[in-house]
This record gives structure tokens, sequence and C-alpha cells, in this order.
């Protein structure tokens, strides 16, 4: 058996030429592997939503997790006008983006609307979504049947939480600080503070309104 290889630096005519050589020798059957052409890498943008009002370390653990499946990871707070949030739509994307500086492929953005059609605009074709119970499981799966009936082209992925954070929720964070309890190790430190500020101007304000 013959191999001929084309010499990349002459013309196409001009070979190398090995006789009686039955297979190629190692350090050429790695070229080979080497020269083959990739095809094209799909750059996998992803969606996590949620009103994040205010965001918990259960939520800072699915975007460090999140960050390290997806190319690019897209944290997006939806704006909903029907509810009043602890925080405000600032104040949570400055705490957010204070929270993700590290994360080099996690950006912050607002949202309203269908999620899917924001996905769409985002060219996102994921969606990360957190689990924590059973009762959150029926409720995600509707969702995720909904949006693949929207757009089929968008997935949705699902993450359990670390065993820490499987009860925690930003309900239960408001709920404990505005009666008085601790949130330590719930939340970072910056909200945790910006919290136990929230919650004295509120009560502040509330016994000011009673000595009217």
């Amino acid at each position: 058996m013959r191999l001929a290889l084309t010499n990349s630096s002459h013309s196409e005519s001009n070979l190398f030429v090995l006789p009686h050589c039955r297979f190629p020798p190692l350090h050429l059957r790695i070229a080979a592997v080497s020269f083959r052409p990739r095809g094209n890498l799909k750059h996998v943008i992803a969606i996590y939503p949620g009103t994040f009002d205010p965001v918990t370390n259960g939520h800072l653990d699915l975007i460090a997790r999140g960050s390290k499946i997806f190319d690019e990871l897209v944290v997006a707070i939806l704006r909903n006008p029907e509810k009043v949030p602890l925080f405000t739509l600032e104040e949570r994307i400055e705490m957010l983006e204070r929270m993700t500086a590290n994360f080099d492929n996690v950006r912050i953005e607002t949202f309203d609307g269908l999620l899917v059609d924001y996905a769409s605009k985002q060219h996102a074709t994921a969606v990360l979504r957190g689990i924590r119970a059973v009762s959150d499981y029926e409720y995600e799966l509707q969702m995720a049947l909904m949006n693949r009936k929207l757009n089929p082209k968008i997935e949705t992925i699902f993450m359990m939480p670390a065993e820490a954070y499987s009860y925690l929720s930003s309900r239960l964070v408001r709920e404990i600080g505005q009666l008085g309890g601790s949130v330590h190790g719930l939340v970072p430190e910056l909200v945790e503070e910006r919290l136990r500020q929230k919650i004295q101007k509120y009560n502040h304000a509330k016994s000011h309104n009673r000595g009217k």
C-alpha cells in the first residue's frame, strides 16, 4: 500500500509518496485528525427570568451554575405593573449587577410581555428555571409546555437548587424581614442590609401615620 499526502505549500499535483507503508505513521494520523474541518459551534444564550424581589442566595446559586452551562446567561427581571414590589426595578437591577459582576457571561435585563417573545429578541434558545419542590414542578411544567407550544425552538432547562436553598424563596424572605426575623444566610449581605433599611423605613412611616 502506498500513502500519498498533498504538500500544502505546493500545487495539488506535488505529492509525497511513502512506498510499502501499510498504515500511515502516528504523527501523520494525528495531523489528519487535527486538520479536519470543524462545524460551526453554536453560541447558546439562555434566559433566567424572575421578579428577584429580592434576589436570594438561591437565585445566585442558579446563576453561578447556569453561567457554567450556557455561553451567555441573561437574568431577566419581569416588569409587572399589577404588583407592588418591595424593591423598585432600579434597585433590583443595581443589586443583581453588583452580585453578578464576577461573571463575564452574565448580564441583567428587564422585560415585559411574553417570555418567549423576549427570548426570541435576545436570540436565546433556552430558558433556565429552578425547581424546589413538587408544587414548583407542576406549575413550571405547565409553563414550559405552553412556552413550547408558542415557540418550539425554545427549550426549558430545569435545575434543582442546592440543598441549603431548597426551601428558599423571595416571598419567604420578605415575610421574615417584615416580621422582624433574621434573613442572614438567606440573601447576600448587601440585600440583607437593604432589606433592613426598607423595613425600618416602612415601620417608621407606619408609626408616623398612626400618630396623626
